[in-house]
């Protein structure tokens, strides 16, 4: 199908050269779990021209909460098959690679540096420093975190902002099971991806800055990080 008519409301907003811009573009999505599935999701409806999905995990039943990409008829798939065959159905026009990785114990160099940026959707400190030493200082990440009904997000840009490694610095793996609520996830999930646009046009909203949000209350705050340790 065309990609005017399937676009159409996004062109309406931003229009066909932003459109176009967008379709040039590849991110690599680390993790397809919780967060990792809303922001594929919304890229690909945005028209993102290729998205790389890396994960080694499997779906279980306690995934179905909150992974958007998931149903019941997927337990026990491979993540990163599911969520690519569903991701290529929405709009077919955005190139989807799948890598059935574990960030942190196989080397992604070479695909990360096909892309402009990264969305960190992974679910543990030692997977996200290693993932964040393949960001180029051309590159962005966006680094999001869930914990109840809680959530929060930056971006990383070396040389701009502090990194995750100096900002969590000593911080090991979280426990296998924490509570998280679907509202959170999908709310954290589309920031993500809205800042990922942002920063694809160059115009990020949270370098230097890390957005706190909590449901509860529909809590929202901005607070000040650190410069980059060589500013």
């Amino acid at each position: 199908m065309k990609k005017e008519l399937i676009f159409a409301r996004n062109i309406a907003y931003w229009g066909e050269e932003q459109q176009e811009f967008l379709a040039g573009k590849s991110i690599f999505i680390a993790g397809v779990g919780a967060l990792g599935c809303i922001v594929a999701e919304i890229l690909v409806r945005s028209g993102i021209g290729r998205l790389y999905i890396a994960d080694r995990g499997i779906i279980d039943p306690p995934d179905l909460n909150r992974q958007a990409l998931y149903t019941t008829s997927d337990l026990d798939k491979a993540k990163v098959d599911v969520a690519a065959r569903r991701l290529r159905a929405m709009t077919g026009h955005t190139e989807i690679i799948e890598l059935n990785v574990s960030i942190g114990e196989t080397d992604i160099t070479d695909a990360v540096a096909g892309c402009q940026g990264i969305a960190d959707c992974l679910d543990n400190f030692p997977s996200r420093f290693a993932l964040e030493r393949c960001v180029r200082e051309d590159m962005f990440m966006v680094s999001g975190a869930l914990l109840g009904d809680y959530g929060q997000l930056t971006t990383v840009i070396p040389g701009r902002t502090v990194m995750l490694s100096e900002l969590y610095a000593g911080l090991g793996r979280t426990p296998k099971t924490t509570p998280v609520t679907p509202t959170i996830v999908f709310c954290i999930g589309s920031l993500m991806a809205q800042e990922v646009l942002k920063n694809l046009l160059g115009e990020p909203e949270l370098a230097g800055q890390l957005l706190i949000a909590g449901m509860s209350g529909l809590y929202f705050e901005r607070v000040p990080l650190k410069p980059a340790a060589s500013s």
